[in-house]
């Protein structure tokens, strides 16, 4: 049974998001409703930490697909650091890495925003 964690820290204007376990159809709503919670209280910058992530399905990356639209309407925007090889040939596939910023790690993602 699929299950999703999160840990949340604030790095001056960027919001770290820590993901851990599984994103499907069961668990993808679960972060639409934190991602939907964050940008009501001011989050522009999102940062997505998945090191923690085992799995993402097509539900998750149409969550995530959402989300990166409506923050770039609202010259906000999502980017993703620590990809397991799994996660980032899911994403690779459905062309979400060529919508986002991708980074190897927090440090690089938290500078090159």
């Amino acid at each position: 049974m699929a299950n999703i964690n999160f840990k949340e820290k604030s790095h001056g204007d960027k919001f770290v998001i820590q993901v851990s376990g599984e994103i499907d159809a069961k668990t993808a709503p679960e972060l639409k409703v934190k991602l939907e919670l964050s940008i009501e209280n001011g989050a522009t910058k999102i940062v997505l930490d998945f090191s923690d992530l085992t799995y993402i399905s097509s539900a998750g990356i149409g969550v995530l697909n959402s989300i990166q639209k409506y923050l770039k309407d609202k010259s906000g925007e999502v980017v993703l650091v620590n990809l397991s090889k799994e996660v980032k040939d899911t994403m690779d596939l459905m062309y979400f890495t060529k919508k986002v910023k991708v980074f190897p790690n927090l440090d690089g993602a938290l500078a090159g925003f």
